[in-house]
């Protein structure tokens, strides 16, 4: 997984968050667990979450009785969520692509990343998640849906109305990915930009299967609409921010 702009990214953004205390507000995270919960659909014990970040999702599973291992790239943001972790909840730091896991778990969750790097690294990183599920297990990961980002190009806002950082959307037509660029108002010579791969369900249903998954279900998130200042909650497959898909091996 480490790129050329991961790690140093993923690094800025924690330390600009954190300073303008500009992470989401814990019931953010207490709203999407039942929402987890009911789209995988039957008792879980083990979860391998990728990407974790701080851990806040795996800490709420975890106090339901659920054994998580994650993983997290950057050494700052692993070593902030051993300090708060929860004693189910075992923290890796590493890239997905070297690392060791020595069990396979019964759902595997990639939450708001997937898409790091070329069609190659996602298929490779799928191929990884086949190998660490359980034989009835299931994933759920976030996929960018590329018609939403094409839409709302050149988009700027206040994340979390911090009113000294901006963030500016964008779309890179030639790679059909999303960029999502942060700066503090004043710096704009030290913006940080990730870029994710975009897919359509067509697109990401084909990857899956040369990996041996089978995508069984899509729920599609809400869509910000930047005319009204509104996030709305509900939307379509083609009109979602992102959407998530439910994995099994086939």
């Amino acid at each position: 997984m480490k790129t050329n702009w991961a790690e140093t990214y993923y690094r800025k953004q924690f330390e600009l968050m954190t300073s303008k205390s500009a992470y989401p507000p814990s019931y953010f995270f207490e709203e999407e667990v039942p929402v987890l919960l009911e789209q995988v659909g039957r008792p879980f014990t083990t979860v391998l979450e990728l990407g974790a970040g701080r851990g806040d999702i795996a800490n709420i599973l975890a106090r339901r009785d659920r054994e998580i291992v994650t993983v997290e790239l950057v050494e700052e943001i692993c070593d902030y969520a051993k300090k708060h972790a929860h004693q189910n909840v075992q923290v890796l730091c590493g890239d997905f692509n070297t690392i060791k896991l020595q069990q396979d778990f019964d759902l595997i969750l990639y939450l708001d990343g997937f898409g790091v790097g070329n069609d190659y690294d996602q298929s490779f990183l799928l191929q990884r998640i086949f190998n660490w599920l359980s034989d009835d297990g299931y994933a759920l990961i976030d996929i960018y849906q590329p018609l939403y980002w094409q839409k709302i190009a050149g988009q700027e806002m206040y994340p979390f109305g911090i009113g000294n950082i901006i963030r500016k959307y964008d779309y890179d037509e030639t790679g059909n990915r999303m960029t999502d660029t942060w700066w503090e108002k004043g710096k704009e010579k030290e913006a940080i930009t990730q870029s994710l791969a975009c897919y359509s369900p067509e697109q990401i249903y084909t990857l899956c299967k040369k990996a041996g998954l089978q995508i069984i279900a899509y729920y599609p998130s809400g869509a910000m609409d930047f005319e009204t200042g509104a996030f709305q909650k509900i939307a379509s497959l083609d009109e979602c921010l992102s959407y998530r898909i439910k994995l099994k091996k086939k």
